[in-house]
């Protein structure tokens, strides 16, 4: 079942390693520190410009794309088909690849951004990892801060595809996820062409340091 998913695995890896594919850590889009932050891992987006990592300054057209991303754009769409989601819910325009070292993460956040359609999915590769779901901090009377406010937790395995259907998972929780090694994630969305060809706004000129790790 995961002979496929193994394949662009190794494909990714192959080439990360030749320089078609390029994980770089970009730019993070939304914090609340003066001056530029960069994620805390490896990524390249293809496809649509996504916001949330640049926009169009780091994105890669897809008649530019690697193999292994349109390899893994279409196990995604072969999973949702298996388990019965009709294919026009499936015309993923962009895909986001994120590589995970040891003792990176993706921290809390929602794909709530403008023109991102309701259904995002994603392929694990490699190490499992655990995702973990928590009410957005407005809509918790309990709130507080760290684990305590899990709502639901996955556990991630090679060549799982994950599916977020629906407009109110975004707008209602945020998720974070914790790989237990090194992994790879490919993660589909569609994106309104409209919202993507939004200029990026520039940095501030006066960095400020933020903490003792920049993460996301």
């Amino acid at each position: 079942m995961n002979t496929t998913a193994s394949q662009i695995f190794q494909e990714y890896q192959r080439q990360a390693g030749t320089g078609e594919l390029q994980f770089r850590r970009l730019p993070l889009r939304q914090h609340k520190c003066r001056g530029t932050l960069l994620t805390n891992y490896f990524s390249q987006n293809t496809g649509e410009p996504y916001q949330y990592v640049g926009g169009t300054a780091h994105t890669v057209p897809w008649d530019a794309a690697s193999s292994a991303v349109h390899q893994a754009r279409a196990l995604i769409q072969e999973r949702m088909s298996l388990i019965g989601m009709e294919p026009n819910r499936a015309q993923f325009n962009e895909i986001l690849s994120a590589a995970y070292m040891e003792k990176q993460k993706m921290s809390f956040h929602s794909d709530s951004e403008k023109g991102l359609g309701p259904v995002v999915a994603s392929l694990s590769l490699g190490s499992p990892a655990y995702m973990h779901f928590r009410l957005l901090a407005k809509y918790d009377a309990q709130s507080g801060n760290g684990l305590n406010r899990i709502a639901l937790t996955l556990y991630l395995r090679h060549g799982d595809v994950l599916v977020m259907d629906g407009a109110g998972v975004q707008e209602f929780y945020e998720h974070t996820v914790m790989p237990v090694n090194f992994r790879i994630a490919a993660t589909a969305r569609w994106i309104e062409p409209s919202h993507s060809r939004i200029l990026s706004l520039p940095s501030s000129p006066s960095p400020v340091f933020c903490g003792d790790r920049p993460t996301i």
